[in-house]
Order: C-alpha cells, then sequence, then structure tokens
C-alpha cells in the first residue's frame, strides 16, 4: 500500500463517514515503518506481523504481533523497526465528530467529551493480554475485515465498533493530571517539529535552505539540525529528500510525462541525484518503479491470469 496516504494534510473518510482503514500496510525500505506525521483523526494502529517502535509525541512503545495502538488526535507519530526483519500493520482512521450525538444526552457528556477534549487519558498500549484489551482489539479487526470486503453496512457497524471500544477502554481511563499531560517544555518541542514539517510539506517544491526552516521554528541552523534528527529520526535533508520522492511516486504512477519534468517538479534540479535518490528509498530507479506499476495494474485488471506465469514484483 502507498504510504504517502496516511500523510498529515489527506482527508480520510468524506464529511458524512469519516474514517479510513488501511489494511496490511508494509515497511519502506530501511527501518522506517511509518514517516512522523499528524492529523485531527483518532487513529488505531494494529501490528498484524513483526513488531515496530511507535513514537507518539514524546514517547515510544514496542508494539508486536497481534498488539494494538491507539494514537489521540493531534499527536505527531511515527514508526521504526527495532528487531524484527519487516512490520505489517493495518490503521484505523476516524475523526471525533463522528461520535458526537446530535444532543447533549449522558453518552455524550460522561463518555465522548471527556474522551475527545483528553480531559481522561486513554492507555495507548493494548496487548491483548486482559479481557477489555482482547475485545478492542476483536472490534478492530472486525471494523478492517468489513472495510476489506466492503460488507454492507460496515458504515453502521464499525460506528457501534467504535462506541463498543470506547466502552471497553472507559474503565481503564484515567483522568489527566500533571503527569499524564505533557509537560510544557516537551509540548513545545513537539509543536516547534510540526511547524517544520508543515514547512517542508507546504514547500517541497521549491529550494529549501534549512536556514529558512530553522528561522521558521526560532532556532539556530545547528541546533534544528540536531533537534530535526532526535524528533524525526532523520536528518532535514533526509526527510525533504524522502517526501519529494513519495510525490514523485504517484506522478510515476499517475501520469506518463517524463522522468526529468517529474524530478523538477517534486524539487530535484538534478536529473542524476533524483535516480540515485529514488532508488535509495525505493529500491530501483523511476523507470522500473513505473513499469512495476504498470504491470501490477494489467494483473489487477485481469485476476484470471494465473501466477504461473507471474514474477513476484518488489515491495515498495
Amino acid at each position: 500500500m502507498n504510504r504517502e496516504m496516511l500523510r498529515e494534510n489527506r482527508i480520510h473518510g468524506n464529511p458524512m463517514y469519516p474514517v479510513s482503514v488501511y489494511p496490511s500496510v508494509e515497511q519502506l525500505n530501511g527501518n522506517s515503518v511509518l514517516e512522523s506525521h499528524w492529523h485531527e483523526e483518532m487513529e488505531f494502529i494494529v501490528v498484524e506481523q513483526g513488531s515496530a517502535v511507535f513514537q507518539t509525541d514524546m514517547e515510544y512503545t514496542e508494539v508486536s504481533e497481534g498488539e494494538a495502538l491507539f494514537v489521540n488526535s493531534g499527536e505527531l507519530h511515527a514508526g521504526y523497526l527495532k528487531k524484527a526483519p519487516s512490520c505489517v500493520f493495518s490503521a484505523v482512521v476516524f475523526h471525533p465528530d463522528l461520535l458526537h450525538s446530535r444532543t447533549q444526552d449522558t453518552v455524550q457528556e460522561q463518555f465522548i467529551d471527556p474522551f475527545i477534549s483528553k480531559k481522561l487519558v486513554v492507555p495507548p498500549h493494548i496487548r491483548g493480554v486482559l479481557p477489555w484489551e482482547q475485545e478492542v482489539l476483536t472490534s478492530l479487526r472486525l471494523i478492517i475485515t468489513s472495510h476489506e470486503q466492503n460488507a454492507p453496512a460496515r458504515e453502521l457497524a464499525t460506528k457501534a465498533q467504535l462506541y463498543g471500544i470506547i466502552a471497553s477502554m472507559y474503565p481503564h481511563m484515567t483522568p489527566a493530571n500533571g503527569e499524564d499531560v505533557i509537560m510544557a517544555g516537551q509540548r513545545s518541542k513537539v509543536e516547534r517539529i510540526k511547524k517544520a514539517l508543515a514547512y517542508i510539506n507546504s514547500h517541497a517544491h521549491e529550494p529549501i535552505r534549512l536556514r529558512d526552516i530553522a528561522d521558521e521554528i526560532r532556532m539556530s541552523e545547528g541546533h534544528f539540525c540536531r533537534f530535526f534528527k532526535q524528533m524525526v529520526q532523520k536528518s532535514p535533508v533526509e526527510y525533504i529528500n524522502y517526501h519529494r520522492v513519495q510525490k514523485a511516486c504517484r506522478l510515476l504512477e499517475q501520469s506518463d510525462r517524463k522522468v526529468v519534468d517529474i524530478a523538477l517538479e517534486v524539487g530535484f534540479d538534478n536529473l542524476s541525484y533524483f535516480i540515485a535518490t529514488f532508488k535509495k528509498w525505493n529500491g530501483m530507479p523511476p523507470s522500473q518503479y513505473r513499469k512495476q506499476h504498470e504491470a501490477e495494474q494489467m494483473l489487477a485488471a485481469a485476476p484470471f491470469v494465473t501466477d504461473i506465469y507471474s514474477q513476484p514484483s518488489a515491495k515498495v
């Protein structure tokens, strides 16, 4: 699955049904499982195979196969391999608006509002050991399966499952206090890195100077580079190149434009550097990536062709 589908400025679902389900997402090349991003929606990440260390704001949690992680609205999150050779996860992303009642009833006042406003702290790591954790994991798998199968009334079933998940977690939520709320210094770091990432995302097609990003968050250039690496696990240049390459992937998939034109559009002014960088992130040059995508599209359009005549495709 295209990892760019989970970027922070993507609209998850639609206003009438603000839910998106991403089944069986495979890791990126290298040790990246999920690149740093954030969104207004809440998210459950269910690890299907392997394990990874997930960052949520300033916290790091190792999540193994069969476990899940809850990511609250607005939290910066990313994932990195630690021990396992690979990781596959599914994600359920939903906007808090989905949970609102039309009237301010007991359910809204006692359970939903404190949950959405973060007055109650949710146990983020769901291991599946305790009965309530097993209930949550079962509900998440039902949501994922119903969307994979395009099941009838999956929208209704998903909303019901989400309410059930909150009911299962509610007795184990704790009131927010000084220990649970991110300290002012940590919150400032998270907001600064969000601002830096937003600057990169909106200027990636232009020449970007590290000095400009550092000025945006009021840091010296040297301090900014160290801070960025600490928070994102990549240098600013690595992250900028990754963002540009992901945009190039979409253009290669959706158009027949020349590789050199795509390189220029996404912010690379040197074709050789673009090809080398693209290959670093995708394991193949742009031209091969496009051919592989076209072959996969043809195969998907002709499901009656047996796998005997198909060569296994590389993972992207």
